[in-house]
């Protein structure tokens, strides 16, 4: 995916506020959405992304993560993924991962981010650790003016937010 296409439109599943839901990517549209996108996922990489959400949301960002489809049916988690605030996506198709064009031979511990505006045109991409220094040098590259210049219309609170993924439709989970 080239810089200023617009981010794919359909919906895949997310998990977020303690329920799984069909979310599209322009579900983000009118805020600076911060797209982690990981090649595993643990328990501690969750804590680490959970506990950064509210500084992106500061700096008028959303951060989200698109995680491997397997990490959360991993039954070794203390704390459920479902507890966490982060949206957690997944891509069981694949559709995601080939439309934005994402490496997939990144080791674990690495992680690559997209940056997108608020009308979900993809800005910047960034290979980085997935650690405090990598997180917090997302976050400086979010807050820069050369993401903000981009960013000058009015952006979304977390409830306007919250109130457009109300509109979403929930996943069925299977009974028996």
């Amino acid at each position: 995916m080239q810089i200023g296409t617009r981010a794919p439109m359909w919906k895949t599943p997310c998990l977020l506020n303690g329920g799984l839901q069909y979310l599209p990517l322009t579900a983000f549209q009118g805020t600076q959405f911060v797209l982690c996108c990981l090649p595993a996922f643990t328990e501690t990489d969750a804590w680490l992304l959970d506990q950064q959400a509210d500084r992106f949301h500061a700096n008028g960002a959303v951060l989200a993560a698109l995680i491997p489809d397997k990490a959360l049916l991993g039954d070794s988690w203390c704390r459920p993924p479902q507890d966490f605030g982060l949206p957690l996506l997944t891509d069981p198709l694949n559709r995601l991962e080939r439309s934005l064009h994402l490496t997939d031979s990144l080791p674990p511990h690495r992680c690559e981010t997209l940056f997108f505006d608020h009308r979900c045109r993809l800005q910047f991409r960034l290979f980085h650790d997935l650690n405090l220094r990598g997180i917090t040098t997302v976050l400086e590259i979010a807050g820069s003016d050369f993401c903000q210049r981009s960013a000058q219309p009015v952006l979304k609170s977390r409830l306007a937010f919250e109130q457009s993924l109300a509109h979403c439709s929930p996943l069925e989970a299977p009974t028996g």
